[in-house]
C-alpha cells in the first residue's frame, strides 16, 4: 500500500465532465507531485453522456457566456470560441457572443482539450506530476489499515490515498408497469443517450419517446435532422414540455424569509414574478435570480416539505428551470405543427409485442380512457435514475452492501457531507471517499449543470490537495516524535 511520504495519489472514478474537471482543477493547483488515476471506460475524456452526442443540433441550454469549465474564468469558453473561428454550426457565420447558443459536441471538444494543456502546465511546474487514463471499469472499493484500493473490470488493483466517485447521470429506470417482460425485447431502448441506438432507428417507422423532457427534444430534432418521416409519439404524465431562453431585462430577487414550506415559496415566487412583470422583465428573470440561492432554500426545507415539493411542484420546475435554446424550441414547435410529433398525457398500463411492432396501452389524462399507440420502437426518455438502490451496477452495488455510502432519504442520491466527503452506513464521514454533481442531489438540489459542478470541482480539488498535505504534516510530526522518544531512551 502506498505510504502517506508517496506522491498523492487519486484515483477518479468517471471520465465525464465531473471528472474531468476535478483532474483538471487537481493539476492547475498542485503544488506536490501528484499522481491521477483517471477511470474512464469511453474512447474520450471530458464529454460524458451530455458532451459525446454525435449530432450537431443538440445545442447547449445554456448561453456560451455562461459556461465556462473555470469559476474565476468566466470569459475562457468564450475565448477558446474565438480562436477556433467555428461558433456555431447552427450559425457558422455569426459573431461570437455571449449570449449564443452552441452545440454540445462543440463544447465536449473543449472539454477534453482541457487536460492537455494543464498537464504540460502542471509537469513543467512540479515535478513528480502524472495523469494516468485507464479505460476500464471500476467494480469495488475497498478500506484498509493501509488505505483504499479500487478493483477493476480487467483484473487490476490500484492503491491510492483517496478516491472521488464523479458518475454522472445514471441511465433512466423502466417506467412501471404490471408486466415487466417488455423490457427485454429489441424494441425497447433503455439507455436513450447510445448515439448508435439513435442511428439505427427506422425512419420511416413510427415510434414512442417516453417523457417529454429534454431527452425528448434531443431525440425528435435529432430524427428530423437525419430525415425521420414517420410520427414520433410521445407520452409523458403532465404533458410539459421544457419552455424557451428568451432576452429579458434582469432582475434583482429578495430571497425569502425562513421557515420555508412549499406553499409559501410559491405564493412568494409568483410575487416576485408580477413584480418583475411590472418592470418590464417577465418568469425567466427571476427563476435565474434565484439560482444563488437555490440550494440554501433547498436545505431549508424539512423532509416532509422536500417530499411535498418533489411530488407536487418538481415537474413544473424542471420545465421552467432547465429551458432549451430558442433554435431547438423552433424545430418542436414545426414538428408539432405539421402532427409529425404528437403529444399525449397518461400514463403507460402495458405493452404487447407483435412480430413487426408493438402496441402500447396508456390511461390518457384526464378522461382516464384507455388508448393504444402501434409502434416500431419504444424510447426511454424519463430522464436521469436518482435512486441508487434499485439501480444494478457492480461499484455502486458493491458501495452499498459493504457500507461505505448511504443512500439519501428521498431518493435522489447519497448521503453526502458539506464538503463532498460521502457518508457511511454507519452515519460517519469518510476521510478518503468524496463525490460530486448528481450524487449530492438530496442535499443540494441544483447540482447536475456545470455552473455547479465547475465549482464544486474545484472547491472538491483544493480540499483534496490541502487534506494530504495535513496528513503528511501530521505523519512527520509524529514520526519526529517518536524519533526524539527514542534518542532520549538512548
Amino acid at each position: 500500500m502506498l505510504p502517506t511520504s508517496s506522491p498523492q495519489t487519486i484515483a477518479i472514478i468517471g471520465g465525464g465532465f465531473s471528472g474531468a474537471m476535478v483532474a483538471t482543477q487537481l493539476l492547475r493547483h498542485t503544488t506536490q507531485p501528484l499522481q491521477i488515476k483517471l477511470i474512464e471506460p469511453r474512447a474520450t475524456l471530458g464529454q460524458g453522456t451530455a458532451y459525446s452526442t454525435g449530432f450537431d443540433c443538440h445545442l447547449l441550454n445554456v448561453p456560451a457566456g455562461k459556461i465556462s469549465a473555470f469559476p474565476d474564468q468566466p470569459d475562457h469558453f468564450l475565448e477558446w470560441l474565438r480562436c477556433r473561428q467555428v461558433p456555431s454550426p447552427w450559425a457558422a457565420a455569426e459573431t461570437v457572443h455571449a449570449g449564443m447558443f452552441v452545440s454540445r459536441r462543440l463544447y465536449g471538444d473543449y472539454i477534453q482539450s482541457l487536460l492537455p494543456s494543464v498537464l504540460a502546465e502542471a509537469q513543467q511546474r512540479v515535478r513528480g506530476v502524472q495523469l494516468d487514463w485507464l479505460q476500464d471499469e471500476a467494480t469495488a472499493v475497498q478500506s484498509h489499515s493501509q488505505g483504499p484500493t479500487v478493483y477493476l473490470k480487467s483484473g487490476r488493483m490500484l492503491s491510492v490515498h483517496q478516491v472521488v466517485l464523479a458518475l454522472g447521470n445514471l441511465p433512466p429506470a423502466d417506467p412501471a408497469v404490471a408486466n415487466r417482460d417488455f423490457y427485454q425485447s429489441q424494441r425497447y431502448i433503455r439507455n436513450p443517450w447510445s448515439n448508435q441506438a439513435l442511428q439505427q432507428i427506422d425512419l420511416d417507422q413510427p415510434l414512442l419517446l417516453i417523457g417529454s423532457g429534454l431527452t425528448m427534444l434531443d431525440w425528435a430534432i435529432a430524427l428530423h435532422q437525419r430525415g425521420f418521416r414517420s410520427t414520433m409519439h410521445v407520452i409523458s404524465r403532465r404533458g410539459l414540455l421544457p419552455q424557451t431562453h428568451q432576452p429579458t431585462l434582469p432582475y434583482c430577487i429578495t430571497p425569502p424569509n425562513r421557515p420555508h414550506t412549499t406553499r409559501s415559496l410559491l405564493r412568494w415566487l409568483r410575487q416576485e414574478i408580477k413584480l418583475a412583470q411590472q418592470q418590464g422583465s417577465d418568469w425567466r428573470a427571476v427563476i435565474d435570480g434565484l439560482r444563488p440561492y437555490t440550494q440554501t432554500i433547498w436545505q431549508s426545507l424539512s423532509l416532509i416539505e422536500r417530499r411535498r415539493f418533489l411530488r407536487h411542484v418538481r415537474p413544473y420546475w424542471e420545465v421552467h428551470r432547465h429551458r432549451v435554446a430558442p433554435e431547438v424550441a423552433k424545430t418542436i414547435h414545426h414538428l408539432i405543427q405539421i402532427g409529425q410529433l404528437q403529444l399525449w398525457t397518461g400514463r403507460i398500463q402495458d405493452y404487447r409485442e407483435q412480430t413487426e411492432a408493438v402496441e402500447v396501452y396508456f390511461r390518457a389524462r384526464p378522461t382516464n380512457q384507455l388508448h393504444c399507440l402501434t409502434v416500431s420502437t419504444v424510447v426511454n426518455c424519463t430522464g436521469a435514475t436518482c435512486n441508487y438502490n434499485r439501480f444494478h451496477h457492480p461499484l455502486i452495488a458493491d458501495l452499498l452492501q459493504t457500507g461505505l455510502v448511504l443512500s439519501d432519504p428521498l431518493g435522489l442520491g447519497l448521503e453526502v457531507a458539506a464538503n463532498g466527503a460521502l457518508i457511511e452506513a454507519s452515519g460517519c464521514m469518510s476521510n478518503w471517499l468524496f463525490t460530486l454533481g448528481p450524487t449530492q442531489k438530496g442535499r443540494l438540489w441544483e447540482t447536475t449543470a456545470v455552473p455547479e459542478l465547475r465549482q464544486q470541482a474545484a472547491t472538491l480539488a483544493q480540499q483534496l490537495l490541502q487534506s494530504y498535505q495535513s496528513s503528511c504534516s501530521e505523519s512527520y510530526q509524529i514520526s519526529k516524535s517518536r524519533s526524539f522518544r527514542y534518542s532520549n531512551a538512548l
